[in-house]
């Protein structure tokens, strides 16, 4: 009886350790995709030509990228609702903060120079930052 016991309390035990891995590879998952978002300004302004391919091959990133928040969003809606909140936050203060700043991007002339690499400035990102940071507290207190 106390060997069926522990082997029940060491698979539960198991069970318990590849859930919690699993969630907090899925919780990694959905916060790089909104740091991908957050990189695309850099990856338009840096953007090697203007044509129709390359316009579209970054559109279609960004739309992607937008389609992966929204699948995370719903996951976590769905599997960790205490999580849900802080996430959607932090959704959507990235796309406002990276949003207007892919909007100047796109302004900007294509860069032909190994140079012209070196932007020279950062863009802001301490609202989504903050929310980020939020966010990641609340995973840990989750998991």
């Amino acid at each position: 009886m106390i060997a069926v016991l522990g082997a029940f309390l060491t698979y539960a035990l198991n069970q318990r350790a590849v859930r919690r891995e699993h969630q907090a590879k899925s919780f990694a998952e959905a916060l790089t995709a909104v740091e991908e978002y957050l990189e695309m300004p850099y990856r338009i302004r840096r953007r090697p030509a203007s044509s129709d391919l390359v316009r579209q091959q970054l559109t279609d990133e960004v739309s992607g990228l937008l389609a992966r928040m929204a699948f995370h969003q719903a996951w976590l809606q769905i599997e960790a609702s205490s999580i849900a909140g802080p996430y959607a936050t932090l959704v959507a203060t990235a796309r406002a903060e990276a949003g207007a700043q892919m909007s100047l991007a796109w302004q900007q002339p294509p860069i032909r120079t190994d140079e012209g690499m070196n932007l020279g400035s950062t863009y802001p990102r301490d609202r989504s930052t903050a929310a980020r940071a939020a966010c990641i507290e609340v995973i840990r207190r989750h998991l």
